[in-house]
C-alpha cells in the first residue's frame, strides 16, 4: 500500500498576492516569462477609454529604456491597432521593418532596437479594455508554438488590470451613492468631472518626466480626480445651499470638506477592503490638499510649494481652469485664452507654475475635451432680480474670480 508523500511546493506566482503596483506585478511576470522565453525584451500594457477613444500606456517592463513613455493616441488613428480591434484577434509582426515607418509608435520601437511584436487585445464583458504588447529585439521569434503561453500571460495581465480598475469603479460608485443619499446636490456636473479629470491627465503627462511619474501614476491621477470634492457630503445643507456670501464661521465649516474628504475616503477604502490597494495615499491627498496654495495661503494646513503633494497641485490647476471656462448661473464662461492667462497669473501665488505650463501646452487637446464633454443647458431658477450665487460654488470660485478680474 503506497503512502502519500508530503512535500513543499513553491508557488511560482505567489508574488502577485503581495501589495504591489501593476508596474511591480508586470515586472515580476516579465521575469517569469524570461525563464520560458528569453527573447521577450519588453511587455507593455495600454488601457482604452471608449468615451474619448483614447489609448494610454499604463505600465511596462522593459529590458533597457522605455520606447513609449507616457504615450497616448486615438485608437481610430492607430490603424494597425484599430484593425486588431475590428478583427478581435491578436497580431504577430515578426519584422517591424515591414510596417509603415511613418507611424510614431513603430518608429519609437525600431529606434530602441525592437524588431518583432505580438499584440493581444483585452476585453471585459465583450468590450475592449486595452492591449498587451510583447516585444523582442530579435526578428522571427513569435512562432506558433510560443503563442499559447504568451496568450495565457496576457490574460493574467488583463485580469490584474481589471481588478485594479474594478476597485476604482467600486470606490467611485460608492462615493456617488453616498452623495445621492446625503441629500446634498452638488452643482458640479458630471461633464465638469469628466473634463477636469482629462485636464488632469494632460497635466500629469506633461510633467511626468520632470517629476518621474510613471504611466500608472498618471492614470491614477485621471481615475481619482473626480473624487476631489467628496468631503462636501459632510457639509450641512444649510451651508451648501445658502445663496450669497458665507459668514466667516460658515466658511470655516465649508473649508472642513477637505480633511473630511480624506476621512470619508479612508473609511470607504477600509469598508470595501481596499485600504491595502495603494489607493489611499493619492486619493486622500487629492481630497485634502487640492485647496492648498503655492504661497502657503491655502487650506486646510497651509502647505507651501512642493510640500503640497504633486497630485493635489495637478488637480488644483485642472479644477480652476474648468471653473473659469464653464458657464454658470452667476458667471459667463471665459474663453480658453483668457483662462490660461489667468492661470499664469495665479501661478505667482496659488497654482504650480509647472502644472500651469503643462496645461497651456495642450490648447488643441483642451478644446477637444471641451467639445467631447459638454454641459447640459443650465437653468437658473434662483436668478431673479439681483444675481445670487449658490454658496456651493463660492468657496471654489469666489477668491479665484476676484483674484484674476
Amino acid at each position: 500500500m503506497s503512502k502519500s508523500c508530503d512535500f513543499q511546493h513553491h508557488d511560482l506566482l505567489n508574488e502577485l498576492n503581495k501589495k504591489n503596483s501593476i508596474s511591480d506585478k508586470l515586472a515580476f511576470l516579465h521575469r517569469v516569462v524570461l525563464q520560458h522565453d528569453s527573447f521577450i525584451h519588453r511587455i507593455g500594457v495600454a488601457v482604452y477609454d471608449p468615451r474619448s477613444d483614447s489609448l494610454k500606456t499604463l505600465a511596462h517592463s522593459t529590458d533597457g529604456s522605455n520606447p513609449l513613455p507616457h504615450y497616448q493616441c486615438r485608437l481610430s488613428e492607430a490603424k494597425s491597432l484599430y484593425r486588431i480591434f475590428l478583427d478581435g484577434r491578436p497580431r504577430v509582426v515578426n519584422d517591424l521593418l515591414s510596417l509603415d515607418g511613418n507611424r510614431e509608435h513603430s518608429r519609437r520601437l525600431l529606434a530602441h532596437g525592437f524588431r518583432s511584436s505580438y499584440t493581444i487585445p483585452t476585453y471585459q464583458n465583450d468590450k475592449l479594455t486595452g492591449f498587451v504588447f510583447f516585444n523582442s529585439r530579435q526578428p522571427e521569434v513569435f512562432l506558433e508554438d510560443k503563442l499559447p503561453y504568451l496568450d495565457m500571460i496576457a490574460r493574467l495581465i488583463s485580469l490584474l488590470v481589471s481588478v485594479e480598475l474594478q476597485q476604482v469603479q467600486t470606490l467611485y460608485g460608492a462615493l456617488k451613492m453616498a452623495t445621492s443619499f446625503s441629500g446634498h446636490k452638488d452643482p458640479e456636473t458630471g461633464a465638469h468631472l469628466d473634463r477636469m479629470a482629462h485636464f488632469s491627465r494632460l497635466i500629469a503627462n506633461g510633467i511626468a518626466t520632470d517629476y518621474e511619474l510613471s504611466d500608472e501614476t498618471v492614470e491614477a491621477v485621471f481615475w481619482f480626480a473626480p473624487m476631489h470634492d467628496v468631503g462636501k457630503i459632510a457639509i450641512p445643507d444649510h451651508i451648501m445651499r445658502k445663496p450669497g456670501q458665507l459668514t466667516d464661521e460658515e466658511f470655516e465649516v465649508m473649508k472642513s470638506h477637505a480633511p473630511r474628504g480624506r476621512e470619508i475616503i479612508n473609511t470607504m477604502l477600509g469598508n470595501f477592503n481596499l485600504d491595502q490597494s495603494g489607493m489611499a495615499s493619492m486619493i486622500g491627498n487629492i481630497a485634502e490638499f487640492h485647496h492648498e496654495n503655492m504661497d502657503g495661503s491655502g487650506y486646510p494646513k497651509g502647505l507651501k510649494g512642493e510640500d503640497i503633494p504633486v497630485e493635489a497641485r495637478i488637480i488644483a490647476v485642472a479644477d480652476v481652469f474648468d471653473a473659469l471656462t464653464s458657464k454658470r448661473c452667476y458667471k459667463p464662461a471665459w474663453q480658453n485664452d483668457e483662462a490660461l492667462a489667468a492661470l499664469k497669473e495665479m501661478s505667482r501665488w496659488k497654482l504650480d507654475p509647472t502644472c500651469v505650463k503643462a496645461l497651456c501646452a495642450h490648447v488643441d487637446e483642451i478644446a477637444e475635451i471641451q467639445e467631447l464633454f459638454q454641459d447640459e443647458p443650465e437653468t437658473c431658477p434662483m436668478e431673479t432680480g439681483p444675481r445670487k450665487i449658490s454658496n456651493a460654488n463660492v468657496h471654489k470660485y469666489g477668491t479665484v474670480l476676484d483674484s484674476v478680474k
